[in-house]
């Protein structure tokens, strides 16, 4: 069966697995610095919410030649920066939000570990961005600040959290 990646083809077995012949796809263009954002089966488009187990585990000549794109890994990132800012911004607004309860209340708000986690999908935004240079700030030291944040979450210490939200996390959200 006929593969094209792009304008590179090649032929694989007809008896391999749609989810085998996909990370071939995948993988060549990864080796390329590319990420796949097209794909198209027996000429039909597909999107990832079609890439379901029954699919997936189907014969390659079951479903016929596999057509895809792809896509420059940096020209992506760099057409997402003004995304990612605007995403720096809302977190910082939300975190400001939390200095006050943590501060008077002494309550951790539930909301918290909401924001933990969108916190850690914004952090790997910046890996795959490559915005780990000194002119991007040091996403290291956002990292074990992070780690820190949630060493004093998990002791309960409302007021570490706050000081390390307010003086170490939150400027590193500015910068960005």
């Amino acid at each position: 069966m006929r593969i094209t990646l792009d304008h590179d083809q090649w032929d694989v077995s007809d008896d391999q697995s749609v989810s085998e012949v996909l990370t071939q796809v995948s993988d060549r263009a990864y080796a390329r610095h590319r990420l796949v954002t097209s794909l198209k089966l027996r000429g039909c488009p597909i999107t990832d919410r079609d890439l379901q187990p029954m699919l997936l585990s189907k014969r390659i000549k079951e479903v016929g030649p596999i057509d895809a794109c792809s896509q420059n890994i940096p020209e992506i990132m760099t057409n997402a920066a003004p995304a990612i800012t605007k995403f720096a911004s809302t977190l910082k607004a939300e975190a400001q939000g939390f200095l006050t309860p943590l501060r008077m209340t002494g309550i951790i708000p539930s909301a918290l570990d909401r924001w933990f986690g969108q916190l850690a999908d914004y952090v790997e935004l910046l890996q795959a961005a490559g915005q780990d240079s000194p002119a991007r700030g040091d996403l290291q030291a956002l990292s074990s600040w992070i780690q820190e944040l949630l060493d004093a979450r998990s002791i309960q210490d409302p007021v570490r959290m706050a000081d390390i939200l307010e003086f170490e996390v939150l400027p590193c959200l500015a910068s960005r």
